[in-house]
Order: structure tokens, then sequence, then C-alpha cells
């Protein structure tokens, strides 16, 4: 492949994971809208359920078979499900109940902080003195967020539940993009997504009978049926997509980066769409961890 190939093919690759973490902004006001009706256990479910829709014919035609995985890979993708489609989707979902899509997305934002210096133990990918800056500016901006600016009261009054539930989501999200470097090694992106929303759904299955979440969709109006949909096919499908592609070219770290850009999204579209409000420790926040997007970034040229 030639340089101007290769070229092409990285930033193909950042195109595709700032559209994929883009969505994902607008899916925590998707979640949001789904959240007042439809339990998490439920939503988590029927987002993969339509997911599967696209990506089982779309691997079957893109290879021409269901690709058999080892019983090492097995168990990557087992643990790739759990963390990502399993307890991740229920965590957020949950923590969306409480928390507005702006926070939930800030915080979330902080998750590069941890799969950056976990890579750097892991994988042995190498952090300088920029990438350095980029994290503590991220992790102040996400300190702001999470405490609102009054570490003080946090200090003495705890967290709100809802903000234990997403600083649990963030950590299942930094073990979720630390597996897939592993998972994608031979299997394709689109075979390891689609293995692993076939275990989600059969792991979050039961616990749907149990929250009784099938009963509320029948009080499903076009609001709610639209997230829905936008949570199944771009949000769990395209973009997940798009997200092992990126971390296959481009490593776990550069990737998770891009996460930063979830803030934008979800400001936007929380703004305009549930009319929720950007207060100063927030806008600091933001503004800080997406400063860390460029500087987390950076890598020094060959």
């Amino acid at each position: 492949m030639t340089k101007s190939n290769l070229r092409s093919s990285s930033v193909l690759s950042y195109i595709k994971l700032a559209l994929a973490t883009t969505i994902w902004g607008g899916a925590l006001s998707a979640g949001r809208i789904v959240g007042t009706t439809v339990p998490p256990f439920t939503t988590s479910c029927i987002r993969f359920i339509i997911a599967l829709v696209i990506m089982a014919p779309s691997l079957y035609l893109t290879e021409k078979e269901f690709p058999r995985p080892t019983k090492k890979e097995f168990l990557i993708i087992l643990l790739l499900s759990v963390a990502g489609m399993g307890m991740f989707n229920v965590l957020l979902f949950t923590a969306l109940k409480t928390t507005t899509a702006i926070r939930s997305s800030i915080m979330l934002a902080f998750t590069p902080v941890i799969v950056t210096v976990a890579a750097f133990f892991i994988y042995k990918e190498k952090i300088n003195i920029v990438m350095g800056i980029g994290i503590v500016l991220s992790t102040i901006g996400a300190v702001l967020t999470i405490t609102r600016g009054d570490l003080a009261s946090v200090l003495f009054e705890g967290l709100a539940v809802g903000d234990i539930y997403m600083i649990c989501a963030v950590i299942c999200w930094a073990g979720y993009s630390l597996i897939i470097k592993k998972a994608v090694s031979r299997l394709s992106p689109l075979a390891v997504l689609t293995y692993a929303s076939v275990i989600g759904v059969i792991l979050l299955l039961p616990f749907t009978f149990f929250e009784g979440g099938w009963q509320t969709l029948a009080h499903l109006d076009l609001k709610l049926t639209a997230s829905l949909l936008y949570l199944g096919l771009f949000a769990a499908g395209f973009s997940y997509l798009w997200y092992f592609q990126g971390i296959k070219k481009v490593g776990s770290s550069v990737s998770s980066v891009f996460l930063n850009l979830e803030p934008v999204a979800a400001i936007t579209i929380g703004i305009l769409l549930l009319g929720e409000q950007l207060t100063v420790p927030l806008a600091a926040g933001a503004l800080l961890v997406i400063s860390g997007l460029f500087l987390t970034a950076y890598r020094k040229k060959k």
C-alpha cells in the first residue's frame, strides 16, 4: 500500500470515529427520551435486536459465511459483550433516568484518560508529554463536571445516584475499548460486533421479563419509536462498527479520545430537543475535556 493510500485510510478511520462518537452523543438524548417509558434492560436488548437485523445479513454478504471463532476468541467476545453490550448500556440508561444528557456525555468523555493509561500498561502504547497534559486537562474537566464545580459539597454529601451509575458505565466502556483490541486481531470488526450483539441479546433477554419491559412497548408514540430506532440502527449498529474499525486501524488510545466529541453533540441536542441548560461548570468541564481531545491524540512524527 502506498503512502497516499495509507494516509487516505487513516483519514477515513478518523472520519468514521468522529461520526460514531457524534451519533453516540445524540444517543444520550434519545436514551433520555426512551428512559421515561422503557426500562434499561429492555431498551438495551431492543437496540441490539434492531442492530442485528442489519449486521447479520451484512456479515454474511460481506464474508460469504459466518466465520467460526476459536475458543479463545469466543471468551474475548463474551467479555466484550458483557462489558459493552450488557453492563455499559444498562448502567448508562439507568443513569439517564436522573442525569442529564449533557452531564452524562461529559463524564463519559473522561473514558480516554482511563483507556490511555491502561493501554500504556497493558499494550505498551506510548504517552508523551503533550498527551499527558491532555490527560490532566480531561481529568480536571471530568471532576468539574461530576462535582458541578462544588467539590466541597460532594466530599461532604456524596455523589448523586445517577452520577455513580455513570462512573460505573465509564469504567465498563474503558474495559470494552481495551478488550476490542484483542477481539479484532483476526476476526473482522463486523463479525465481532455481530457475535457480541447476539450474546448481548441472550444475556439481556431474561432481565427484560423480570422488569416487565415488553409491556411498555404498547405505550410508544412516534417520538419514542424514532428514538428506539436511532439507538438500534445508528448508535448500536453503524457507530459500533465504525468504532471497531477505528480501533483496529489507529489503536485504542487514539480511538477512545474521539469520545470527547460526544459532549459537543450531546450539549447541542440536549439544549435544542430536551431544553437542558448548560451551566458555567458544565461549559468549563466540556471545554477542558474537548481540549484534551487534541492534546491526547497528539503523536510525534516518525
